[in-house]
């Protein structure tokens, strides 16, 4: 993807239920959210900036985590069905995006997620209010594109 002069990235976490979504502005992470696809097409009504979306390619796992084929077929199933769920997330929002020409890059799920690393994630951003494991693994995956489209301006 060429490079991308924005100042307004969007992070985001797919889920089947509500998506993780961290806005950084100049590079500062100034917003976190919950939203479903719904609320995410409205958020995004209301903005009047270029966007770059970053989003976790949950679509790249075809697979189970090996610490999860320990379980009976019945949890391995459930463990599948829910990636599925979280996949075709995916596919939906930028099935919105690209209806909107809005530009976004993937990047694939990687361990050393701010996830389920609270403190890591409050030293790496300085982001000191509220946020869960969805909203901090959609704040790592913008901090990539932050980092990316600053490197190629």
């Amino acid at each position: 993807m060429e490079a991308l002069s924005v100042d307004t990235v969007v992070g985001l976490d797919p889920d089947s239920d509500k998506h993780g979504v961290a806005v950084f502005v100049g590079g500062v992470l100034k917003e976190l959210l919950n939203l479903d696809l719904p609320g995410l097409r409205a958020w995004l009504d209301t903005q009047r900036v270029p966007l770059l979306f970053s989003i976790e390619d949950v679509v790249s796992q075809s697979f189970v985590y090996v610490r999860n084929t320990k379980a009976s077929k019945a949890a391995q199933s459930k463990v599948g069905v829910a990636i599925g769920r979280c996949q075709q997330a995916q596919v939906e929002v930028r099935r919105e995006l690209d209806a909107r020409g809005i530009q976004y890059r993937l990047f694939k799920p990687m361990s050393g997620n701010w996830a389920d690393n609270k403190r890591m994630f409050e030293a790496a951003t300085g982001w000191s209010g509220r946020s869960n494991s969805e909203t901090r693994s959609a704040a790592f995956f913008g901090a990539l594109a932050v980092r990316a489209t600053r490197t190629k301006r």
